[in-house]
């Protein structure tokens, strides 16, 4: 039996891969479970995060934080890779 029915994450990704504009939609996921996986405080903390080409920087407003963070950025990469299902954080950088 045929079912029409598709998640709305299903139809971004596809009008995204339309729109050529893959790139985008992969940055908009690394962020969201980037947020997700750091949790809230850590993320309003977080005053601007970017991915491009396999590099999610991050800028921090506190130095301390900062520092923790580069402590664990392993843990945090493997941590958003395994809730993103594949290896798409190659390298964390925390400014």
């Amino acid at each position: 039996m045929y079912s029409n029915e598709h998640t709305l994450q299903d139809l971004l990704k596809k009008a995204y891969h339309r729109l050529d504009m893959d790139d985008t939609a992969r940055e908009m996921e690394v962020v969201r479970v980037y947020k997700a996986v750091v949790g809230d405080l850590i993320s309003r903390l977080s005053t601007t995060v970017r991915f491009s080409q396999g590099v999610l920087t991050v800028k921090l407003a506190s130095a301390a934080l900062r520092q923790e963070l580069v402590y664990r950025h392993t843990s945090l990469m493997d941590k958003i890779n395994d809730s993103l299902g594949y290896p798409a954080v190659k390298k964390m950088i925390f400014v």
